[in-house]
């Protein structure tokens, strides 16, 4: 199994590494609801802020066989 999560860079950026680090979470925990929320049957998806905004993409490669 691998999951894979690319995130855009920040526009404007941040003045602290901290909020980076924030917005980077965030955006890992939107990836995993929607990969979690299928079951598996979405395998890769967009990473939409507030605004709908495309701030990154995220892709899971499964190994097991079952649903």
């Amino acid at each position: 199994m691998a999951f894979t999560c690319t995130i855009n860079n920040f526009v404007p950026a941040f003045d602290k590494k901290s909020q980076e680090v924030e917005r980077i979470a965030r955006y890992l925990q939107y990836a995993a609801l929607a990969a979690q929320s299928s079951g598996g049957a979405q395998t890769n998806g967009n990473i939409l802020d507030n605004s709908n905004t495309v701030m990154g993409t995220w892709t899971y490669t499964p190994q097991a066989s079952l649903p």
